[in-house]
């Protein structure tokens, strides 16, 4: 099997249909569907069985307790049977072509060093890509880089190879239910690079009550997992400016952490101790901005 579709899903029994819909119109169907459920408490299990009823595609369907869409996105990855595996949220959809387009392009140019394909996100409306263009010369890159030497900005869909995404997992935090997905990116990104496809194959919204809403929220309250995080973009920038932003961010939300005995910061402690005391005098003001938001 080429690709496992990996969805990690909560109480989103709603709008979950339209996801399903995408993918019965997929041109190849060289894919299995894996939803695991964070514990919902909606009409997601009955709506789900009802897809595997259909016996149209090959769905795996796990139900779990609820601990975050990180934890759910890593029993997916442990169930994946592809050898590339992208997430697709529950309120997300792909292309009628995405499937075929990444096999053949995977297929084309795959090497040993590259660990997936980056390809583009677009607007459901009008389908134009919802990030700036690949560099000309750009064929592969980490994503890091693609942001920071490159100044790449935007969304994009993330394939990965299923070997790779088995053995680097989210980092789990006691008592946290969410951790940027930078996180991960920055682990994957020591291991190899993308192959960039400049063609937009997932379609997305934000909704209101999506994880982008959220997002600033959610940070304060997962302190831990937002602090390793910083330290880890922090570890892997070559700029100055950014290790210092980053420092700051380490400390900032090391210091509201309950359990700073799991942070374990065993590299960039030059930048953590002279970004110390700015993040001190900072602190009130950033929190402050925060709550705004």
């Amino acid at each position: 099997m080429f690709l496992s579709i990996i969805t990690p899903t909560y109480n989103r029994g709603y709008i979950l249909s339209k996801c399903y819909e995408s993918l019965l119109a997929q041109t190849c169907n060289d894919f299995e569907w894996v939803i695991v459920d964070d514990g919902s408490t909606d009409n997601t299990e009955q709506l789900v069985k009802a897809f595997i009823e259909e016996n149209i595609l090959k769905i795996k369907y796990i139900k779990k307790k609820n601990g975050g869409k990180h934890r759910a996105h890593n029993v997916a990855v442990g169930e994946a049977e592809g050898k590339l595996i992208i997430c697709v949220d529950s309120d997300d959809f792909l292309t009628e072509d995405a499937v075929y387009s990444v096999k053949k392009f995977w297929q084309e140019n795959r090497t040993e060093n590259c660990i997936g394909i980056l390809a583009k996100r677009g607007d459901i409306v009008e389908r134009k890509p919802i990030c700036s263009a690949w560099p000309e010369h750009l064929k592969s890159s980490t994503m890091f880089d693609l942001n920071e030497k490159y100044n790449f900005y935007g969304d994009t869909a993330l394939f990965f190879r299923a070997d790779i995404l088995k053995k680097n997992l989210f980092v789990e935090f006691e008592k946290e239910k969410f951790l940027p997905e930078s996180n991960l990116y920055c682990d994957l990104d020591k291991i190899g690079e993308m192959l960039l496809l400049d063609k937009v194959v997932y379609l997305c919204e934000y909704l209101p009550d999506g994880l982008t809403a959220k997002f600033h929220s959610l940070l304060k309250k997962n302190p831990n997992g937002t602090a390793d995080t910083y330290y880890k973009m922090m570890c892997l920038s070559s700029s100055i400016k950014a290790k210092l932003k980053y420092g700051i961010l380490v400390n900032f939300y090391k210091s509201i952490s309950n359990n700073r005995k799991e942070l374990k910061f065993d590299n960039g402690k030059f930048w953590l101790i002279i970004t110390k005391l700015p993040s001190v005098i900072l602190k009130r003001h950033f929190f402050e901005k925060l709550e705004k938001l």
